[in-house]
């Protein structure tokens, strides 16, 4: 909407419609919230009102879609289930791309994670209408393992609003040289923030604590910055210009495309050697499917983990012959002997000689550990005793983590091989630090 101000300057105002909050928990404040420069209409998820009808429209990521653990029919494993709303779904896509059609715009508010793939129900990255506006070619959303609120706000409308509620889950990365895409904001990792099209912004940001006031003052801010974004996109150079390209510009960009991706493969390396640590911190399902990834992606071992008992895992030589039984423990205490007969027990149920190499990987001391000294206790000499007997090697994740460190450590020297060998012949506990092990027999 277009009108004079009391110069008969002519100036742009916005009705803009704050779609479903309450399906992030949020109170919908009793009134709507007029400035002189735009006013916000709350409407619940169910409402009759149309996207169209409106200058603008912010909504949440993720209300569109529910997720949820089901068992299987033997109650022996949980899968991730993707619930999507699809006919309310399906008719605000129509009404989004009738009002961007009509040079309005749309703010989806990343909140949380990316699920694009559900154990339960394959595929998902087409249940919300978050991730079908970022579904472009070449267009790459990764999670940065966690919620950062260190981030940087690249444009200055946007940077009361950033420093006060900006947290993100999701990086993107855009190798595409025609995308019409606009930084907000950063962080380490790559962009968190951005405008497509000049009409489509994804801002990373918390949901606020549901009090009337705070939820006034988040819209407000963010409402604030989308207006005075909008008014500044109509005077500033659209993408089509940069056609035009110094030969200077030309040498410049292709030494920063080197650099950038120097820079995410560091990235890259720096998130695996991160996610190796989870064996510190896991149990249960979760600390298996991580000890696999630290066989498989540290020490590049070949893993058969589809045993009946998902504690159980096989290490396989070249021609995937296992060599060593692999049983795999969580525990808030230290090793106890019920964990070393259970290593034997499984051993004899997958059809196994007693003799033939078994090592417990086991995960002490998850709760009350606050340091890796704290969490570097030495195992009883009455179960290094006892797995000696029963021909059972164990090892602490840590004592795994230290294995792994000085294979990568070229200045220690140690070799997979090596591992292998002691894992292969040993009982008893392998306790390694930093830069050296031994077999503990007590």
């Amino acid at each position: 909407m277009v009108k004079n101000n009391d110069k008969g300057n002519s100036i742009r105002t916005y009705e803009i419609l704050v779609y479903g909050i309450e399906k992030k928990g949020l109170k919908t404040p009793p009134a709507e919230i007029q400035t002189r420069n735009y006013k916000l209409v709350f409407e619940p998820f169910n409402t009759q009102r149309r996207f169209d009808e409106f200058d603008g429209v912010v909504l949440y990521q993720g209300i569109f879609e529910s997720f949820n653990r089901q068992e299987d029919v033997y109650r022996l494993a949980t899968k991730l289930v993707c619930n999507c709303y699809e006919d309310e779904l399906d008719k605000r896509i129509k009404e989004l791309d009738l009002l961007l059609e009509s040079k309005g715009f749309v703010c989806f508010i990343l909140c949380e994670p990316f699920i694009d793939y559900a154990s339960g129900s394959g595929k998902c990255k087409t249940t919300d209408l978050a991730k079908i506006r970022l579904n472009w070619g070449s267009f790459y959303r990764n999670g940065i393992g966690g919620r950062v609120t260190y981030i940087e706000s690249k444009r200055s409308e946007f940077e009361r609003f950033i420093k006060r509620f900006g947290a993100a889950y999701t990086y993107f990365q855009n190798p595409n040289d025609d995308m019409n895409l606009r930084v907000i904001a950063d962080t380490y990792s790559g962009i968190v923030g951005m405008i497509i099209s000049d009409n489509q912004f994804f801002i990373p940001s918390l949901i606020p604590d549901n009090n009337p006031k705070i939820i006034e003052e988040y819209f407000k801010l963010l409402a604030d910055a989308l207006t005075a974004t909008c008014n500044k996109l109509i005077y500033e150079v659209p993408a089509w210009v940069n056609v035009f390209e110094f030969a200077e510009e030309t040498k410049l960009k292709d030494e920063q495309q080197s650099v950038e991706k120097q820079l995410e493969q560091i990235i890259a390396q720096l998130e695996i050697l991160q996610r190796f640590k989870r064996i510190l911190l896991l149990d249960g399902e979760l600390l298996v499917e991580a000890v696999v990834d630290v066989l498989r992606n540290g020490f590049n071992l070949t893993v058969d983990d589809t045993d009946k008992y998902r504690e159980d895992v096989k290490i396989l030589d070249e021609e995937n012959n296992p060599i060593i039984f692999v049983e795999i423990k969580g525990t808030n205490r230290g090793v106890e002997r019920k964990y070393i007969n259970q290593c034997d027990t499984h051993r004899q149920e997958a059809g196994l000689p007693p003799e033939f190499p078994s090592i417990l990987i086991i995960n002490t001391h998850i709760k009350n550990a606050r340091t890796v000294a704290e969490k570097d206790q030495p195992i009883p000499n009455e179960q290094i005793r006892h797995a000696a007997r029963n021909n059972v090697l164990i090892l602490r994740t840590l004592d795994l983590l230290f294995l792994l460190a000085q294979i990568r450590d070229d200045n220690i020297g140690t070799t997979t091989k090596d591992v292998i060998s002691e894992l292969t012949t040993k009982s008893g506990w392998l306790k390694a630090s930093r830069k050296a092990w031994e077999i503990v027999k007590a």
